[in-house]
């Protein structure tokens, strides 16, 4: 390797952490950003198991089978 690619390549790996982290540390929370069927005053989030599901054939899927259903206040 000549001598100046290696100073890119050191460059880059001393910029590319730093510039990761300024990108974190400016990004807001996940929560922040609105989704399609986020509860409301007047909704609420259901686990409802999926009807014909069959089982998942390993323990690692624990959530298998079930689904989070957005529902009326009133079905909480």
């Amino acid at each position: 390797m000549s001598r100046s690619s290696t100073r890119r390549a050191a460059l880059l790996a001393v910029l590319a952490p730093v510039v990761t982290a300024g990108f974190i540390a400016t990004a807001g929370s996940a929560s922040a950003i609105p989704f399609e069927g986020d509860p409301t005053p007047t909704t609420c989030l259901r686990i409802v198991a999926l009807p014909g599901a069959s089982e998942a054939g390993s323990p690692l899927f624990v959530s298998h089978g079930y689904v989070a259903v957005l529902v009326p206040r009133i079905y909480c």
